[in-house]
């Protein structure tokens, strides 16, 4: 019917027209017209070509303003069909590329000009009309329409449906307009609107208007129509009718409201979020608010008084009121929404991305719909509340801050340099222009013309989806520009990522200016955007320049250049011998079995065996069909390397590289290809399986120049050397291949001289210094591996070039000096690298000139005949008093005779070649030391090497340190005002620039390990030492002989001290990167995670590192303990301060710093150290009344057995590493298959097995570190798994010596003032709490034995106070809120956990009261009530509330179990039912904790604390005990203890002689209330006399 009225209506068509010479297909216009604008999928065609072209459909008038392509995932998978001849066809190349997939050139001539509809200027005149009639008259229109029979009904159905269908109705929401659209030729998706309450005249009046603003909404709704998906006839008309009233009071509204706003008020913030101050998307409400905002600016104030007036007459005075109401609720929603913001992070991570992409809904049928997270902003809300509710829900508040954030980002415009375009009509107020801050002018106004060819020409900016779908446009142009706007906008949020401080991402404020970046990138990464689907199609276009746009998107989301300057900076540091995968990660959940501790093992996003979608012996047909586009959407979506791997990436990558591709796109790919083999080792192994592609580049590197460099040659030998990290066997290929020869023989260069290369020019020095680095670093990994060791005797004539120190004046002339001391840096960590082939120096003496092979180990070793030059040329460099220009650059010394001007850069540049000399050294001396000390002759060596003399003097006379202030001597060269070249390390540490800190912190580190291996070789060389007297000023010679270390004493406490405080601050930073159980809340990679700041790939993250790696080596050389002649409480409190260091040390470290930990492990595991923490234990109960003194003490086994036991724990807990156990006859291929035929992904199975400490198996096959499989960072609870993990089968051990050690380091504080916090003083006693009721589920084996049951009692005061502390702070003041939120918290099924605690305490306890004080803690009312209830209920079943102890023996004060005074109806109900039942008749014998609680909360909310809509609820509880002493008179007693129950303050106190009872006044009114209750039931009034009676004779 509709189509037939549509015809009828429509002009007449032409007929067909004859053409002269021609024997093609001819087309009318009409018929011509229908091709204009459609876009036409490249590559791809479901109709063969020699069919005519009459048949292809006609596009959908649209308002979007940019043209909108098919999505491609409705082809093929990545596989194009045949190729087809075209109508056409032209043999020129460069038009023949478009022409051949359109087949639209012989109707060209016909194609006539779009028709644009008019635009008009917003008119609210229709809406102010609808305010005239009666504002009622749709509420009864509405109950009218519901009584009409079902008839008359349908018909008013149709009669809309009509309307909608003619008029694409727009209809707005409350985030926006949506927009409901039709095709005139589509009859299957004719939707059918159900009409409640609407007037059709009403809904007439508003076409026009929804019209006008139609341009500007964004239909949200496309792809429902493409995928079928149609609402009801019932949902269409309650949104329709919804969205006319809403809108129709917020005229209202407006209208009312803004008298009350300032003359220069401006757009008010919408329901967006955050950021909608930033969008240029504006939803209805703004646009009718910039509307009135213009026009009140043009209003008086008689106008704007006469204008109100007539607004209120005309509205009912009860609207006015609701209406200003909720004006207020919004105002104080988006406030809190804004303070929500600060909260600190917490919770667990949220494991199913794919449930964003995807949800199933069920319509009114039963058919079930597949929805895309594109559908409507209510279903992304709710896909996003049943996420939420998957987490933890400690962290909902949190995650629904960020949730708000991310789908603000939806609504952002962008320009095409990535800047967010502000609204229009926030600044037309103003301007009184909207092309002034549209973002064009007439100088670019074409460049506007020519992406828009749809929609509103005017309309400002692209957002992130519109840009993704514009890169699937038929015009080549538009397709480059949207890949260029995206990859400036992707850079932009990167870069400012990185700016924010680290921590920072979810403590976000709005304030009005700022953009929020790291919403922006995580909602471009996130699985709304199909970015990836869009970036895998752009890879293949036909045309270059779309192609190396794309290039650049996927080398902006992949983070290339921002990442390879982490790992550039990480290679310079000689510490790290290994690298850190990138990818992508999450925390594994908390299982009881680990007491819910978290910390988890970190997994992948994405599950690397679906990275690979196709078996190795499945057919390509049955792979290509089990596996979807969706599948890879789904991968893209979780890690968005991985997803891009998985869609074929790489074999394409290899084809552009054999089609000789421009410089800048090769240079591109190679970055691409970095990226994806630091992701993982398996994207590594996914580029080495791929065909053709290494040998490739390999090929592109020699065919070049080569006496030229270019980037793609620097980047080629990165790539090579990437892979070579990820596995031995890759570096063993390359070897055995000849490519590392290949690409390695600039190294061999050494014809030329340093005066030489600087004529080369500064970009060609530059560019031959990167490459050489590069080089060096590749042979470095083969060294570090064992391999090409015996190339040195070959290279070191061109590195010996590198190695001397040259003259500076002409490298600052050329401005060149940063890039040759790059090259000197590198060429000493290759040195490094080969000093570790040594053998040791004395168990090889024997061993000289000739490179050897140790038997039976597929190494090399290096030779010790090539040491003394190597020597030489290093302590060059360390002649710092000879050489000024060295103490110039690293602004050591000020003034030098040289007039040359020395540049900035030049600090680092230095600073990083004394720190690989100062390294390269230091290995060297390490393997001088004799592996077994014992086994030399009277404990000394025959005779020292002539090098190790001298490094030690060199160093001392070259003011390395400062031995001033030993023995009262003065000994200092006087460099620098008499400050040593150690303290003005120390002083460059604290620099702003993250890289000169850690250049800085790298040669202190260096400086340091060489003198404490000088010193220990001195001390096995010498036989007596020299004592210097006090007026002696020691020589050189001295210094050397009695220690370099032991004659700098006080400098090095200095730097102990520097760094001690620096830990206490920086494991904050990295605690606070971690957000809901992820690495970041992005899929990238590294940087790419999307953490502010950049998170764990940040430099901030890595100087903390870098210090800790410092401060432990200096424990570790300074002893630990103090010297003598400190008193007895100054050495407890250095030790315990070392001890607090120590365990934020282990707060810090990261996958590749396990070193540090493990050094943590024996420090903290001493016996001297135990002993420590045993005084501070006495002390603290010394000091403190009220704790028992404990009448034992530990003896020498006892410590050591403690130490055996924790560091065998710790090292099996949180140093584990978990391996992958491969099932048999397993392949990549899936083989579970859903319903509908497709291939669901694989889950991340549990099938692993946990490891030693260390994988040093793994090590000489690899040298990259994966933070999947491991632990690092720790938790900040760490140290309490000794109590809470209850697997192994030592528990009981590892318990007791965990009780002990936590008491201890919980103890400390009392050595240090008030404002002293240690890292285990900021752990919530929540957790403490927690497990110290997990150790209970282990059996009563801690509480049989003396000594751990005295610690765990002491441990449970200690936490009672603290927890008193929280409740009842100084100020007075008291908290009313549930602060201990176990389920929160801890964990969702906590309840569960509680019953599992009172079964035990009921079954094995027999009421042992340090037992009952600890569940008794779950029945305070600080805990959450869902705990509290579970507590009850589970000591009720088990029949165990009489076992409970008295409440003056609980943990914590009185007044922490009375008050508040419980109002929670569901808890009152329990307390009424044990008593109604008898479970409280003992309890009230024995005077229990459970019957104390039961009197005061039930007596004072009966008789003084309810509220008036609690009266029900106290009639309830007064007629159920009643009833109660009506049918037990045996609980006649307690009923007299509740009426005459009086909660006195001071009843706790000893004696007290005040008398309790209550006054007979009180006593009356408490029986009026009781008589109140009863509501007239003769009965119970009854009773209640009797009561009453007995009472008053008790009294008398």
């Amino acid at each position: 019917m509709m189509k037939e009225a549509i015809d009828k209506n429509a002009p007449p068509k032409p007929s067909p027209r004859k053409i002269l010479g021609t024997n093609t297909l001819q087309l009318t216009p009409d018929d011509a017209s229908r091709l204009v604008g459609g876009i036409v999928e490249k590559g791809f065609s479901e109709q063969p070509q020699n069919r005519p072209v009459g048949p292809y459909s006609a596009p959908n008038p649209t308002v979007l303003p940019f043209p909108v392509a098919r999505h491609r995932s409705h082809g093929p998978h990545w596989t194009p069909k045949g190729n087809y001849s075209s109508v056409g066809h032209d043999e020129d190349e460069d038009e023949g590329e478009d022409e051949h997939f359109t087949d639209i050139d012989p109707v060209a001539a016909f194609a006539n000009p779009v028709q644009r509809k008019e635009k008009k200027g917003l008119d609210f005149g229709r809406w102010r009309d609808l305010m005239t009639s009666d504002t009622t008259s749709i509420s009864r229109k509405e109950r009218e329409n519901r009584q009409l029979p079902e008839s008359k009904r349908q018909h008013v159905v149709s009669e809309a449906t009509e309307i909608i269908r003619n008029t694409n109705l727009h209809i707005g929401s409350e985030n926006g307009v949506q927009s409901q659209r039709r095709s005139p030729n589509d009859d299957a998706r004719t939707q059918a609107v159900k009409v409640d309450g609407i007037d059709l005249a009403t809904l007439e009046g508003v076409q026009k208007h929804e019209q006008d603003i139609s341009a500007m909404a964004i239909d949200g709704d496309k792809s429902n129509l493409k995928n079928g998906i149609a609402k009801t006839q019932k949902e269409i008309m309650e949104e329709m009718e919804f969205g006319l009233l809403e809108e129709s009071r917020k005229e209202m509204l407006v209208g009312t409201a803004t008298q009350h706003m300032p003359t220069s008020h401006t757009t008010s913030s919408s329901s967006f979020g955050n950021l909608i101050d930033e969008s240029g998307a504006m939803s209805l409400e703004s646009q009718i608010d910039a509307e009135n905002s213009a026009r009140l600016e043009r209003m008086s104030t008689d106008e704007i008084a006469e204008a109100r007036d007539e607004i209120m007459t005309r509205m009912n005075p009860a609207l006015v009121m609701a209406l200003k109401r909720r004006g207020q609720e919004k105002m104080r929603k988006q406030k809190c929404s804004s303070s929500e913001m600060t909260a600190s992070v917490g919770g667990d991570m949220l494991q199913n991305d794919q449930n964003l992409t995807n949800a199933s809904i069920v319509s009114k049928s039963g058919t079930p719909l597949k929805v895309t997270t594109s559908d409507t902003k209510d279903t992304q809300r709710e896909l996003n509340k049943n996420i939420v509710q998957k987490s933890s829900t400690g962290s909902s508040s949190l995650w629904d801050a960020w949730s708000r954030r991310v789908e603000a980002v939806r609504e952002l415009r962008f320009s095409l340099d990535g800047d967010v375009i502000r609204s229009d009509f926030s600044q037309l107020s103003k301007t009184g222009s909207i092309s002034a801050c549209s973002g064009y002018s007439t100088d670019n106004v074409s460049e506007r013309d020519f992406l828009r060819t749809e929609g509103n020409p005017g309309a400002a900016g692209y957002t992130i989806k519109e840009a993704a779908a514009l890169t699937r446009s038929v015009v080549p142009g538009q397709r480059a520009l949207a890949l260029h706007l995206l990859a400036s906008v992707l850079d932009k949020a990167l870069c400012n990522i990185c700016q924010n401080p680290v921590g920072y991402t979810l403590r976000y404020a709005d304030t009005g200016s700022s953009i929020d970046w790291e919403a922006i990138w995580a909602f471009a990464l996130g699985p709304e955007p199909e970015l990836a689907l869009s970036l895998r199609m752009s890879l293949d276009d036909n045309h270059n320049s779309v192609v190396l746009a794309c290039a650049k998107v996927i080398q902006c989301i992949l983070g290339c250049d921002i990442n390879e300057h982490f790992f550039d900076i990480s290679e310079k540091i000689a510490t790290y011998q290994k690298d850190v995968c990138t990818a992508p990660i999450f925390r594994s959940r908390p299982e009881i079995d680990v007491g819910f501790l978290q910390g988890g093992f970190w997994k992948y996003n994405a599950k690397p065996s679906n990275i690979f979608p196709f078996g190795e012996g499945a057919s390509d047909d049955n792979a290509e069909g089990e596996h979807t586009i969706q599948d890879d959407i789904v991968v893209a979506g979780q890690d968005i390397a991985a997803g891009l791997v998985r869609m074929g990436i790489l074999p394409r990558i290899c084809y552009l590289l054999e089609t000789d591709p421009s410089a800048a796109l090769e240079e591109s790919i190679i970055s691409i290809l970095i990226a994806i083999a630091r992701h993982s080792p398996t994207c590594s192994e996914a580029i080495m399986n791929c065909q053709r592609l290494v040998q490739t580049i390999v090929d592109r590197f020699t065919m070049k120049d080569q006496m030229e460099f270019y980037l793609s040659k620097i980047k080629s030998v990165t790539l090579l050397k990437a892979l070579a990290r990820s596995e031995k066997k890759n570096l063993m290929e390359f070897v055995d291949n000849g490519i590392f020869q290949k690409v390695t023989w600039h190294l061999y260069r050494y014809a030329f001289s340093p005066d030489h290369w600087v004529k080369l020019g500064r970009e060609n020095c530059k560019l031959s210094s990167a490459l050489l680095v590069e080089q060096l670093r590749f042979w470095k990994v083969c060294i570090q591996y064992g391999h090409c060791v015996s190339y040195f005797s070959d290279l070191f004539p061109a590195l010996s070039i590198w190695l001397d120190v040259p003259s500076f004046e002409k490298l600052i002339e050329y401005d060149i000096l940063n890039e040759f001391a790059a090259i000197t840096k590198e060429a000493y960590l290759v040195l490094e690298a080969l000093t570790r082939r040594l053998p040791n120096f004395y168990s090889h003496i024997n061993l000289r000139s000739q490179t050897a092979e140790v038997p039976g180990i597929d190494q090399e070793t290096w030779c010790w005949g090539h040491v003394g030059p190597i020597v030489d040329l290093a302590l060059k460099w360390t002649a710092l008093n000879s050489d000024p220009y060295i103490s110039k650059f690293i602004g050591w010394q000020k003034v030098i005779n040289s007039k040359s001007v020395v540049p900035d850069l030049a600090l680092n540049s230095i600073l990083w070649v004394l720190s690989a000399v100062m390294h390269m050294l230091s290995s060297l001396l390490k393997v001088v030391i004799p592996e077994d000390i014992s086994t030399l002759h009277g404990g000394h060596v025959p005779w020292l090497p002539d090098f190790v003399p001298k490094i030690g003097l060199q160093i001392i006379k070259n003011g390395f340190l400062n031995f001033s202030g030993v023995n009262g001597t003065e000994h200092s060269k006087d460099f620098a005002g008499g400050a040593s070249f150690l303290e003005h390390l120390c002083d460059l540490r604290h620099q702003r620039e993250h890289e000169t800190s850690i250049a800085s912190v790298c040669c202190l580190h260096g400086l340091v390990q060489v003198v404490v291996s000088v010193d220990e070789l001195i001390r096995l060389a010498n036989t007596q030492t020299h004592t210097p007297s006090h007026c002696h000023i020691p020589t050189d010679d001295e210094i050397l002989s009695n220690g370099i270390l032991e004659s700098s004493i006080p400098e090095l406490g200095n730097v102990v001290t520097t760094f001690t405080s620096l830990i206490a601050s920086e494991w904050q930073h990295v605690q606070s990167t971690e957000m809901f159980g992820r690495g970041g809340p992005a899929p990238g990679v590294g940087v790419g995670w999307g953490a502010s700041g950049g998170g764990f790939w940040s430099t901030t993250i890595l100087l903390a590192q870098m210090d800790a790696s410092l401060f432990i080596h200096l424990l570790e050389v300074s002893k630990f303990f103090p010297a003598k002649g400190l008193s007895a409480v100054e050495e407890i409190r250095f030790v315990l301060e070392r001890i607090c260091s120590a365990l934020e040390v282990c707060l810090i470290v990261g996958p590749r710093e396990k070193f540090i930990m493990d050094k943590v492990l024996d420090i903290l595991n001493q016996v001297p150290v135990l002993k420590y923490l045993d005084i501070s234990i006495r002390r603290f109960l010394h000091l403190n009344a009220g704790f028992k003194l404990f009448e034992w003490e530990y003896k020498e086994e006892d410590y050591l057995h403690f130490c055996t036991v924790l560091a065998s724990h710790f090292r099996n807990r949180w140093l584990s590493v978990k391996k992958k156990v491969k099932a048999e006859g397993k392949n990549w291929c899936v083989d579970h298959k859903t319903l509908n035929g497709s291939v669901s992904l694989d889950t991340i199975q549990e099938d692993v097995e946990v490891s030693t400490m260390t994988n040093q198996g793994h090590c000489s096959t690899s040298l990259v570190v994966e933070w999947a499989h491991q632990r690092l960072p720790l938790p900040p609870h760490w140290f309490l798994s000794p109590i809470s993990t209850i697997n192994p089968s030592d528990f009981q051990e590892v318990a007791k010596a965990g009780l002990f050690f936590l008491l201890g380091i919980e103890t400390i504080s009392t050595f240090f003032p008030s404002e002293f916090h240690s890292s285990v003083q900021r752990v919530p006693v929540i957790w403490k709490l927690h497990a110290l009721s997990v150790i209970f589920l282990g059996g009563m084996g801690v509480l049989q034995e003396e000594k751990s049951r005295d610690v765990l009692e002491t441990l449970q005061e200690v936490y009672g106070q603290i927890l008193d502390n929280s409740r009842f702070p100084e100020t007075g003041e008291k908290y009313r809120v549930e602060f201990l939120n176990f389920q929160s918290e801890i964990h969702e099924s906590y309840s569960t956990f509680m019953e599992t605690l009172v079964e035990q305490f009921a079954a094995v306890s027999y009421g042992d009261m340090i037992y009952g004080r600890q569940v008794a803690i779950y029945l305070q009312p600080c805990v959450e009530s869902s705990v509290r209830l579970s507590a009850w209920n589970a000591l009720f079943n088990a029949r165990a509330l009489e076992l409970l102890p008295p409440l003056d023996k609980c943990i914590g004060k009185v007044e922490g179990y009375l008050e508040p005074v419980e109002d929670d109806e569901r808890v009152l109900e329990a307390y009424a039912k044990s008593w109604v039942c008898g479970a409280l008749d003992k309890a009230a014998t024995r005077g229990s904790v459970a019957y104390t609680l039961v009197l005061h909360h039930m007596s004072s909310f009966i008789f003084g604390n309810y509220t008036s809509d609690k009266i029900l609820l106290r009639n309830k509880l007064a007629k159920s005990l009643l009833r109660d002493y009506s049918c037990k008179q045996q609980h006649k007693c307690m009923m007299v203890d509740l009426i005459r129950y009086k909660m006195d303050p001071t009843f706790q106190k000893s004696g007290q002689e005040e008398v309790l009872s209550l006054q007979m006044s009180q006593l009356e009114e408490r029986f009026k209330l009781l008589k109140e209750a009863c509501e007239g039931n003769s009965s119970l009034l009854s009773e209640a006399e009797k009561l009453e009676s007995s009472c008053k004779n008790s009294m008398a």
